[in-house]
């Protein structure tokens, strides 16, 4: 069992840099701006997208997302590349006491296929890694493949599949997800 701490505020990528998501008005502009071009891409594989319509909204996340830096509960990092930002990953149910964690991502369409978020993955699993995580999980909707994609190309053993595991406001339904999973010793093995 790993000792409860912080993670590190930022980590340096060769491409990209992930900074705590700070609760202020620059970082929330920021995300709403890009969910909002990107809605139609994101909707049907990110439910939460429905309910974000203004920056008020991404406000309220990030006021969340920042109670649970500071109670070690959850993670969100900001994406940037050269300076702009161009997404979020989050170290999500953080369970300490089990040394294990879920990472979650999106990505400005923009920048996507060219290794944004593949180098994102690395750093949060050398920190987490790093701070004695034993296991990381990515979930993924089974009918969205290039997220599983990045899981695969990541190393990510499929674990198996859950059904009905979500409700879909796009689809109208229940969908099934992807358990994706790499422990330690699977990092270690290639690094």
């Amino acid at each position: 069992m790993s000792e409860i701490q912080s993670l590190n505020e930022t980590l340096i990528g060769k491409d990209v840099v992930l900074k705590r998501a700070k609760l202020n008005k620059d970082t929330a502009e920021d995300i709403f701006r890009v969910v909002d071009k990107c809605r139609d891409v994101f909707l049907p594989w990110l439910g939460w997208v429905a309910s974000t319509v203004s920056v008020d909204d991404t406000w309220a996340f990030l006021e969340k997302s920042d109670k649970k830096w500071t109670d070690k509960e959850g993670f969100v990092y900001a994406i940037y590349h050269q300076e702009k930002f161009i997404g979020l990953i989050s170290v999500l149910n953080v369970a300490w006491k089990h040394d294990r964690a879920e990472i979650g991502y999106w990505l400005d369409t923009d920048y996507t296929g060219q290794g944004f978020i593949s180098q994102a993955i690395s750093l949060i699993e050398k920190e987490l890694f790093g701070k004695g995580f034993n296991r990381l999980v990515i979930h993924t909707d089974v009918m969205n493949e290039k997220s599983a994609n990045v899981a695969r190309r990541k190393g990510y053993t499929h674990e198996g599949i859950l059904r009905q595991e979500i409700f879909s406001i796009a689809h109208q339904r229940y969908r099934d997800m992807n358990v994706f999973s790499k422990l330690r010793a699977d990092y270690q093995k290639n690094t």
